[in-house]
């Protein structure tokens, strides 16, 4: 007998945009930080959840870009030693 093989059929994520706002919090010693809230469906299509949640995040000043990624779990032993 012939097995069927399954599909799953994931949500692909195409190149999207979405205008969001800056969150401003304010500490008690008066300090502001700046916060933004990603979609959700962005960050499960990264793989982070609790358990993996580190990201790199990169700001060009030449271009006034930022940009986040998900960390690589594999660190080489010369970066460790930095």
């Amino acid at each position: 007998m012939e097995q069927k093989k399954r599909r799953t059929q994931k949500k692909e994520i195409v190149k999207e945009t979405r205008d969001l706002k800056l969150v401003f919090g304010k500490s008690g010693a008066g300090n502001m930080t700046p916060r933004v809230n990603l979609p959700m469906a962005w960050v499960k299509h990264m793989g982070l959840d609790l358990d993996e949640r580190e990201i790199e995040v990169t700001y060009s000043p030449r271009t006034k870009k930022i940009t986040i990624r998900k960390k690589s779990s594999n660190v080489s032993e010369e970066e460790v030693g930095e």
